[in-house]
Parts: structure tokens; C-alpha cells; sequence
């Protein structure tokens, strides 16, 4: 999509021309100087100002009812298929979790309007280290980021923004003095009635207009001859006002978070009267701050105001002049947030992409990755290196090899990319690497290596033999056994990931399952049926098993015994067929190792029993996740306890799918390789770090 950039408003927030809140009237202002093409802007009501109206989405559905979370939902629902870049929030950090869940790879700015104490989702100090781990934070002023931080949250990423407002040409004033708020007692609407109906009996004071722009659903207060009440105005008429009132009043009785009306009065060369709280002090520089915050210390200022109309003046011509809250330099820290500034824009992937027989093995490690890859803002090409050189086969060329490098080098010519990825691929030659790096040293070149590491490995000197070109290695194993190899320093553990648009099963759904126990073996991905003579370890272990086992169990072991190995969706019906499954690995014990097959089984939502050697209880550690078994008798004994226990086996699936899907995903399994390659530190603690 060509929207990179959303924008969400508080529920109610009006986008319209008059009714607009504080929140809309900062993001309408934010985008003076922006492509608004690139933007989604997204609100609960459908009145909005023309200019946006393209670009403005509201939702249509008005419940009652859990009205915060269905507005979200929605957002979500309309907006599942975008890429966004940045996801701008405003003052709701209840809505941040939800986002953040569905959009993963963009960049989230969280805007504080309010005390982030009195926001449902910012109350606790676990919610505020969330959104700080999770958010690039700005408050409207440092009174409302002292509410937020303390001395584990203070960071670079956090910074105060003040409105930014646009001046025009200083007109000369007259004698008003304005108030624009809400009418009631917080806003000290009480306070500006009964002084400026005192100003209004001094005789000498009486041709001066006493006006007022607000509305009051709930009010208490009582209509007041001296006063022309404008009601609810366009932010327009607003500044209109502010261009001719020579004096402004905020007497706020609460914690005002914002001291907006001193920014606007200053614009417009309007002298500001405010009290002493919260945010009004920061932006009231040059105007006159009520300590008491009376009526009577009002009236007293304004009777001395009033009296000398020279200095009156004097004070709003050099106010208008020394105004510091430009809308220069406003919009210049907006521009600079929303700027993703990722030092990666073009990605390079090189590696088995299965295209072939994509359709069979559209679950594997590297479609996941390649899926990933393309939901981020990232520039993406790739070749599938075994579909090349199988398809690029010549009486020239007869291994396919000379064409293969001759594509990556005129690839890399031609696309310039930042970062090149690289799967198991081993026919890569050394001048190729070379040739790339003449090209631009600058480029990130990683490869990713998913099978079971042994020595037998470097034997042949097949899996790194390019480690000298790589500036990071990332294995599914412990990288201790690589330490021997000169490479501790650059090699990294990765777990499979999951990916919700792949691993989209949730097994503990479905009832009436027909398999008791489920275990499939491969022998080989590429070559989908059973070679003649070749066995596998693990064969003994599960003929063991099935001695072992009642014979009214029924298991279902393919990929051995004559069962030949099925892929794909065909593999699919037979995991969500079956109550429990296994995940045993091939070879050695490594710690960490596990095939692909424990991703596709918790992912999809399938009750497995773990073997415990390869110490996936350090993620899965809690009661009701992840059931290991340490040997076949004792395997036995688990597959015979749980298989009369569906609702316990429910539970510990239904607890397993949601952790790997919230902790061990795609997008995060990429943003973790980006901490590496680019950040002094990660970004924030994986489960597996």
C-alpha cells in the first residue's frame, strides 16, 4: 500500500473544522508540510475538514459497549493489509498493545496530551516501562514527561514537543480580553466571571469587550450579561480572536498539561494571563502567571493592565516579537520523528525459497523469513538458489554455478543493497564476495544457517567457509561448538519463528481428532518420498515407543516403516487431526536445537511433547506450557496421562501457541537481527537473550 503512515485519534476526537479537540488540532497543524498522500488518519466520526477528507477513515460502528476496544478492532480489521512505516498514537495508551500486536515492524510514536498517571494503559510503572520499551514518546510539555519518568525511563527517545503555531502579520489590537475553554470550574471559567464583571462596573473600564469561546454540556455556571459568549468556534475564529484581544486569560483551577493558550495568545501578540498549574507556567514566558489563582488577584492584575494602555501595547508588540514556539521549528521535530531513518533501505535475500515445490513447503524457515521481510518498509529482491542454478543449467554452465554468481554480482550491481542475507547457500564463489565488497564495503552481508551444527559441518568446508565476508552469523543452535572456529564474535542463536499468515492453525480447536499420537520424519525436505536404505536414529526410538504404547493407542509415524512423508497442506489436515504430538530431532544433542517442526507444531496450536535435551524449557518454563520427556518409557507414560485429559491438554497448547506467536515471530526474529547488526545494544530483552 501506498500509505506509509497512520495517524489515530482518541475515541470522539472530532477532526472537523469547529468541533476539533486538542489532539486533532495538533495533528491537522503537524501536517502543514507533509505529502498527506502518504498518511491515514483515523477517527470515530465522520465530519472532517475537506482537505483530509481522502485521507480520513472513521469508524462507523457506535457500540455502547467496550467502545475503546472495538475502535481499535476496527482500525485493525480496515487496516491489516498496510505496511505502515509509523503509527502515530494520541494520548490512548490502551490502544498501544493492540497495535503494536498487529503491526509489529512499524514504528510507533505515542503523543502524550495528558497526565500519563490519569491515562487507562499508563497508570502503573509496568505499563509505562511497556510503552517505553515499545514506543517513541513525546509529551506536549516536560511537566506532563516528569509525570511519566523516573530514573528508568529517562531516554534519548523521549522528548517534549511543544504546538507550533504559524504567526501572520501583528494587527493592531483592540480592547477585548478572551477566554476560550470549556465553561466550568476547572477550566476557571468562575474565576474570569467574577473578575471581569467587576472590570465591566468601573466606568473606565467599560467600552473594553469581555468574550468567551467554549461550551459546557454539563453547566453550572450561569450566563453573564458583560460577557459574549461565542459558544463552540472553529480554532480559525479562535486565533482571529487572539489577533485582535489584547489580553488572554487560562485562570485553570487543575493541573493544566498543556499551557496551549499562552503558545497561541503569543502568536498573535495576545497577552496571557494563567494560572500556576501544571503545563502553563512552560509556555506563558512573557505574560503574567496568578500565583493565587483567584478572582480578586485577577481583577487587581487587570485593573493595573487596563490603566496604562501605553505599556498595554508595548508588552503585546514584544511578545508578538520574541515569540519562541514557531511553527518552524514544530514542524521540523515532527518531521524528524516520522522519518523512520533505518539505516537498512534495500534487503538482498539469497537462499533455498523452495519455488519449486513452494506449495508443499510454503511453511519452511526461509518463506517465513521472505513473508517478514516483506511486511517492513524494505526495498526486497531475492533469488532462490537452488531454483537458479537448477533452472540456469547448461553444456557452458553444467553445474549452474557460473550463472548463479554472475546474477548475484549483477544483482548487487544494479539494486545496491544494504544489507544481503544469506541462507544456507554454498555456491557462492569467493571473488563473487570480493567483487561485492570492491562494490561498496558498507553493504551488511549475514548468513543464517538453520540445521544442527556438528564437526562433520566443517569437514567439508561447506557452511562458512565465506565467514571472513560476514559480518554476523546466526544459527539455530548453541554457538558455543563454533567457538572453535574463530567466529564468537560474530555468531548469534536465533529460534524458528512463527508467522501468524503461515502458522495460521490453532489446533486445540478442533475435536475429534482420530490420531492419538503423530510423529513425522522427512529424511530429506527436497526429496518427498522415502529413500531405500536410508534410516534415521530416530526410527529405533519411536518402534521402541509403539512396543511400548497399549495397542488401542493409535499412532500414525510417517516417514518410516514404509509411511511415506507428506508436506504441505496434506500435513496440515494431519496435525490438526491428531491429540498428541512429538517433537524429536535428528543427530546429537545440541542445546536449542529443534528442526522447523516444533514452530509448526506450537504455532498451529498442537499439544507436543517435547524432548528435553534440546532445553526449550528455558523459554516454555512456566506451569501449562511446554511438556518435555526425557526417554521412551517415559514418554510413554506422558502420551498415556494427557490423552485422558483434554481440557488440561487445551490449556497447556492454547498457553504454548499464544507465547511463541507474542515472543518468538517473524517480525521479532527481524528485529532482533537488526539489534545485532546495527544497535551497541538490543533494542529490548528476547526471551531467548
Amino acid at each position: 500500500m501506498d500509505k506509509k503512515r497512520a495517524i489515530i485519534l482518541p475515541y470522539k476526537e472530532s477532526f472537523s473544522d469547529k468541533n476539533s479537540g486538542a489532539a486533532s488540532i495538533f495533528v491537522k497543524e503537524s501536517l502543514a508540510n507533509e505529502n498527506i498522500q502518504e498518511f491515514v488518519i483515523y477517527g470515530s466520526k465522520s465530519s472532517v475538514n475537506i482537505k483530509y477528507k481522502k485521507n480520513y477513515f472513521f469508524n462507523p460502528i457506535q457500540k455502547k459497549y467496550f467502545r475503546n476496544y472495538n475502535y481499535i478492532k476496527y482500525f485493525i480489521k480496515k487496516f491489516s493489509n498496510f505496511n505502515f512505516e509509523t503509527i502515530e498514537i494520541h494520548n490512548r495508551p490502551e490502544y498501544i498493545k493492540e497495535i503494536k500486536k498487529n503491526f509489529p515492524l512499524s514504528k510507533i510514536i505515542f503523543y502524550f496530551h495528558n497526565n500519563p498517571n490519569t491515562l487507562r494503559g499508563s497508570k502503573t510503572n509496568e505499563e509505562k516501562k511497556y510503552i517505553y520499551n515499545n514506543c517513541n514518546i513525546v509529551f506536549l510539555s516536560k511537566w506532563i514527561q516528569k509525570k511519566f519518568e523516573n530514573k528508568k525511563f529517562i531516554n534519548k527517545k523521549n522528548i517534549v514537543i511543544y504546538p507550533g503555531v504559524k504567526q501572520s502579520s501583528y494587527k493592531k489590537k483592540q480592547k477585548i480580553i478572551f477566554f476560550c475553554g470549556k465553561l466550568n470550574h476547572s477550566k476557571g471559567y468562575n474565576i474570569f466571571i467574577e473578575a471581569t464583571k467587576k472590570i465591566k462596573k468601573i466606568k473606565e473600564f467599560s467600552n473594553w469587550k469581555i468574550i468567551s469561546a467554549g461550551t459546557e454540556s454539563r453547566r453550572v455556571l450561569p450566563v453573564e450579561d458583560h460577557i459574549k459568549e461565542l459558544g463552540q468556534i472553529s480554532n480559525k475564529q479562535v486565533y482571529n480572536i487572539y489577533k485582535k484581544a489584547l489580553i488572554s486569560i487560562a485562570p485553570s483551577n487543575w493541573e493544566e498539561p498543556l499551557g496551549r493558550l499562552p503558545i497561541e495568545s503569543a502568536a498573535h501578540g495576545s497577552i496571557s494571563i494563567t494560572s500556576d498549574k501544571g503545563g502553563l507556567p512552560e509556555t506563558n514566558h512573557q505574560g503574567y502567571i496568578l500565583k493565587d489563582n483567584s478572582s480578586k488577584e485577577l481583577f487587581e492584575l487587570l485593573v493595573k493592565l487596563l490603566t496604562n494602555s501605553k505599556k498595554l501595547h508595548s508588552l503585546s508588540r514584544k511578545i508578538y516579537n520574541n515569540f519562541n514556539f514557531t511553527n518552524e521549528q514544530f514542524l521540523k521535530s515532527v518531521s524528524n520523528l516520522r522519518c523512520k531513518n533505518e539505516k537498512i533501505k534495500k534487503v538482498f535475500l539469497i537462499s533455498n525459497l523452495n519455488l519449486k515445490n513452494k506449495k508443499r513447503l510454503f511453511y519452511s524457515f526461509f518463506n517465513k523469513l521472505n513473508l517478514g521481510l516483506k511486511k517492513y518498509p524494505f526495498k526486497l529482491t531475492s533469488i532462490s538458489d537452488r531454483d537458479f542454478i537448477r533452472d540456469n543449467r547448461g553444456f557452458s554452465d553444467i553445474s549452474g554455478r557460473k550463472s548463479f554468481n554472475k546474477a548475484i554480482i549483477n544483482k548487487v550491481k544494479l539494486f545496491n543493497p544494504d544489507l544481503i542475507v544469506l541462507g544456507h547457500t554454498d555456491r557462492i564463489n569467493i571473488e563473487t564476495f570480493e567483487k561485492i565488497r570492491s562494490f561498496n564495503n558498507e553493504i551488511k552481508i549475514i548468513k543464517i544457517f538453520i540445521d544442527s551444527i556438528s564437526n562433520e559441518f566443517f569437514k567439508f568446508k561447506r557452511v562458512f567457509y565465506d565467514y571472513k565476508f560476514l559480518n554476523n552469523i546466526f544459527i539455530s543452535s548453541n554457538p558455543k561448538k563454533l567457538k572453535e572456529q574463530d567466529l564468537s564474535n560474530k555468531i548469534k542463536f536465533i529460534p524458528y519463528p512463527v508467522d501468524k499468515e503461515i502458522d495460521n492453525l490453532k489446533s486445540f480447536n478442533f475435536i475429534n481428532k482420530q490420531i492419538d499420537v503423530f510423529f513425522a520424519l522427512s529424511h530429506g525436505q527436497n526429496r518427498g518420498i522415502l529413500k531405500k536404505g536410508k534410516k534415521d536414529e530416530r526410527e529405533e526410538f519411536l518402534n521402541k515407543l509403539k512396543i511400548l504404547l497399549p495397542d488401542y493407542i493409535k499412532c500414525s509415524f510417517i516417514g518410516m516403516n514404509d509411511q511415506q512423508p507428506v508436506w504441505g497442506n496434506k500435513f496440515y489436515n494431519k496435525i490438526k487431526n491428531s491429540k498428541i504430538l512429538i517433537n524429536l530431532s535428528r543427530g546429537e544433542y545440541k542445546k536449542y536445537y529443534s528442526s522447523d517442526r516444533i514452530s509448526s507444531l506450537i504455532g498451529n496450536g498442537c499439544f507436543v511433547l517435547n524432548e528435553k535435551k534440546n532445553m526449550y524449557s528455558d523459554f516454555f518454563n512456566k506451569k501449562n506450557e511446554l511438556i518435555n520427556f526425557t526417554t521412551a518409557r517415559d514418554l510413554k507414560n506422558k502420551i498415556l496421562y494427557y490423552l485422558d485429559k483434554p481440557k488440561l491438554r487445551k490449556i497447556i497448547s492454547s498457553n504454548c501457541h499464544q507465547k511463541y506467536h507474542s515472543k518468538i515471530n517473524t517480525s521479532i526474529i527481524i528485529n532482533y537481527i537488526l539489534d545485532v547488526i546495527f544497535k551497541k545494544e538490543l533494542r529490548k530483552k528476547y526471551l531467548w537473550t
